[in-house]
C-alpha cells in the first residue's frame, strides 16, 4: 500500500495548481479534500480538489498502450499516487474515475472499449487495493453531466444534457434531478445513435451510420471525402480546391481552418457536420426533453461558434419537443474532472 505525505490545505489552496512538496509529519487538514481522474486512452489527467469544487492540483500524463493489461493499470495507479502523495490517506474523501465506456460498474471494469486492446480494465480494484479507500468509476460524459449539473451552466436546474464532440461523441443525461446510469453504466452513449440509416459511413465501434462516424473529430475526414465523393464535377467545379483534393493530410481542425479562410467547400462540409449535429442534438431533446444542452470535447471547444451556430439554427426542423438552451460548457476542459471530484464527495449521485 502506497505512504502518503500531508500537508496543510489552507496552505496548498493557496497556491493554486503550481506543484507543493510537503513536509515529513502528515499535518491535519482544514477540509476535506478527493481525488479525480479522466481517463483517456492515450492521455491521463488527475486532479486534488475539495468539495466546493476548487482544484488545488492538477496533472496530466501520456498514456502508453502496451500488450499488457497490467502494465496501463500501473500507469494509472501511478498517476493517482504521485498527485495523491501530497495528502494524508485519513484527510483523502476518495477517488472517482471517469472513462470511456463502455463499463461494468458493479465489477469497476472498462469492458471492450474500441480505444483499449484489453478486453477488461479492472481499474477500480487496482485503485482500492493499492490506496485503501474507496474508489469510483463513471462513464467520462456521465461526469461531465455531473459537473455541469452540480458546478456549471446546469446549476440548480434538474434536466441537463452533457454532449462532448471530441474524438468520439458521448453524453450524460441528468433527468428529475437524477443522472440515467443504465443497467451497467452506459446510458445516454448518443454518439452510438443512428443519424444516416443508409450507413455510408462505418464508427469505430464497427456499426454504420452513427453519429460519431460522421461528426466526432477522428471522423470528419471521413465525412469529407464522401461529400466531395458525391460532388459531380459540374458541382465541383466551382467550388475552391480543397486540401483533400490536393493529397494533403488533412483533419478536422483543417477543414474548419480553411471554412474561415473562405474555402467554399471546407463551408459546405461544416454546413452538412452542422445539419447532422442538429439530428443528433434533436434526437437527444426529444429522448430527455433538457432544460440545457451543454457541448464540450476538443471539437467544440476549438470551434465554438462554428459547431454551435448551425445546431441552434437548425434543431427546430428535427426536434418535436420545444428546442432546450443549447451553449458551449463554461467549465471547459475540466467539466468531467468536476464531476468526477463531485461523485467522490457524493457517491450517490452514481447510487453507490
Amino acid at each position: 500500500m502506497t505512504t502518503w505525505v500531508g500537508v496543510d490545505i489552507s496552505r496548498l489552496a493557496t497556491r493554486g495548481e503550481e506543484h507543493f512538496t510537503g513536509g515529513h509529519e502528515p499535518i491535519a487538514m482544514a477540509e476535506k479534500v478527493a481525488l479525480a481522474v479522466d481517463l483517456g486512452a492515450t492521455r491521463i489527467r488527475v486532479c486534488l480538489g475539495t468539495n466546493s469544487g476548487k482544484i488545488i492540483q492538477k496533472e496530466t500524463r501520456d498514456m502508453v498502450i502496451s500488450a499488457k493489461m497490467d502494465d496501463y493499470v500501473s500507469q494509472i495507479t501511478a498517476a493517482v499516487s504521485h498527485l495523491g502523495k501530497e495528502v494524508g490517506s485519513g484527510d483523502l474523501e476518495g477517488i472517482c474515475v471517469a472513462s470511456p465506456g463502455p463499463l461494468d460498474l458493479k465489477r469497476g471494469s472498462i469492458v471492450h472499449t474500441a480505444n483499449l486492446p484489453y478486453a477488461e480494465v479492472p481499474v477500480i480494484d487496482a485503485l482500492r487495493e493499492e490506496f485503501g479507500i474507496e474508489a469510483y468509476l463513471v462513464n467520462d460524459a456521465n461526469a461531465a453531466a455531473v459537473g455541469e449539473w452540480q458546478l456549471g451552466a446546469g446549476k440548480g436546474l434538474e434536466n441537463v444534457f452533457y454532449l462532448t464532440i471530441s474524438t468520439g461523441i458521448g453524453g450524460g443525461a441528468v433527468v428529475d434531478g437524477r443522472l440515467l446510469l443504465g443497467k451497467e453504466g452506459n446510458a445516454a452513449e448518443v454518439g452510438h445513435t443512428t443519424i444516416d440509416s443508409s450507413g455510408r459511413l462505418t464508427c469505430g465501434c464497427g456499426r454504420k451510420g452513427h453519429w460519431e462516424a460522421y461528426c466526432s473529430g477522428r471522423s470528419i475526414p471521413a465525412l469529407t471525402n464522401l461529400l466531395w465523393q458525391g460532388f459531380d464535377e459540374a458541382t465541383r467545379k466551382p467550388l475552391s480546391v480543397s486540401t483533400l483534393v490536393n493529397g494533403e493530410p488533412f483533419s478536422a481542425s483543417v477543414v474548419f481552418r480553411e471554412a474561415t479562410k473562405g474555402d467554399r467547400f471546407a463551408l459546405k462540409v461544416l454546413e452538412e457536420l452542422g445539419r447532422l449535429n442538429a439530428i443528433g442534438l434533436a434526437n437527444v431533446t426529444d429522448a430527455y426533453d433538457p432544460e440545457i444542452v451543454t457541448i464540450g470535447g476538443g471539437v467544440a471547444l476549438n470551434n465554438p461558434d462554428a459547431v454551435l451556430s448551425p445546431i441552434r439554427t437548425r434543431m427546430g426542423e428535427y426536434a418535436i419537443n420545444r428546442v432546450p438552451d443549447v451553449r458551449i460548457t463554461p467549465l471547459g476542459d475540466d467539466a468531467g474532472l468536476l464531476g468526477a471530484l463531485s461523485i467522490s464527495f457524493n457517491p450517490g449521485l452514481i447510487g453507490r
